[in-house]
């Protein structure tokens, strides 16, 4: 359920940085991601997981369920995984997963949408203020990634790149994006550190 907020504690702030140009914030930050790369060489979908565990992770802080649209704050009960995917010819599409009781069926909606996606080709750009954005690079390593954004869009984004093993272990480069007037930096490490023990807790 998504829900107008009246009296919106950070109202101020949000007016403040709305009135920039760029009211967002851009963190690029290393996460160890061992344990679901391992699982992942097994039982294949690390995309469909880390989303999963970053979808998990967002719907247990608050500010990242925050929206704003047409000079009102909203404030989604749930927030849903938004997945970019290629065709063949290389263009992309986009498509949202509903809610689920646990991973496994999660996945299972995963794979289930991914193949119509791709059966049906058909391109889509819909904008659900529930969802959160997800998407991978997964042909390079990056330190830093600023995506595209729009500042009447207010939706999360999440991005992470190519997974590397250094001593045995892997990681990746996890870029956050979030509006500023909804998070700051205490929020963001928030959410760090409990991905991480999302992450470590993994053992589907």
């Amino acid at each position: 359920m998504i829900k107008e907020v009246e009296n919106f504690s950070r109202q101020a702030l949000f007016n403040h940085y709305n009135s920039f140009d760029n009211p967002f914030m851009y963190i690029t930050t290393k996460i160890e991601v061992t344990n679901l790369v391992n699982y992942c060489k097994i039982h294949r979908h690390f995309y469909a997981t880390l989303g999963y565990l970053i979808t998990k992770t967002a719907n247990q802080i608050d500010c990242f369920k925050y929206r704003a649209k047409d000079g009102k704050i909203y404030y989604c009960d749930e927030v849903f995984s938004n997945y970019t995917q290629m065709y063949d010819d290389h263009t992309i599409g986009y498509f949202s997963l509903p809610s689920a009781n646990s991973y496994y069926e999660y996945i299972e909606n995963f794979v289930r949408i991914q193949d119509k996606f791709l059966k049906d080709k058909k391109y889509s750009a819909e904008k659900n203020m529930a969802d959160i954005w997800l998407s991978s690079q997964p042909w390079f390593s990056y330190t830093g990634f600023v995506p595209v954004f729009s500042k009447d869009i207010t939706i999360p984004q999440f991005l992470w790149d190519k997974y590397e093993e250094v001593d045995k272990k892997y990681y990746i480069h996890l870029t956050i994006m979030v509006h500023h007037g909804f998070a700051d930096g205490y929020h963001i490490g928030e959410f760090l550190k409990l991905l991480n023990k999302n992450i470590k807790l993994f053992d589907n």
